[in-house]
């Protein structure tokens, strides 16, 4: 897939953990005449897509966003936090 967006617009692609570039089931793909509505697009876009970018007419990476790092900080917060009323240690240990 090309990343060059055409010329004067910027080109989404989302990526999730099977999507390659050359994909036949293919990422997701599209285009915008504003860098704004594009990265608006790329940061609605995680919740459904691993990864997304937001590329220049020029090939060039302009932004991306990523539901992996929102995931990664809910299980650290998830972690963290212990039930209510409970005491000690929540994981259970090897017998």
């Amino acid at each position: 897939m090309q990343v060059q967006a055409p010329k004067g617009q910027y080109r989404v692609i989302g990526l999730d953990h099977i999507d390659t570039l050359d994909s036949p089931s293919g990422p997701l793909r599209k285009d915008f005449e504003s860098f704004d509505e594009a990265r608006d697009l790329a940061d609605r876009m995680t919740e459904e897509y691993l990864w997304t970018y937001v590329y220049d007419d020029a090939g060039e990476l302009l932004y991306q966003a990523s539901s992996y790092r929102e995931q990664a900080q809910q299980s650290e917060m998830f972690s963290q936090e212990s039930p209510e009323g409970s005491k000690g240690d929540p994981r259970r240990t090897p017998r």
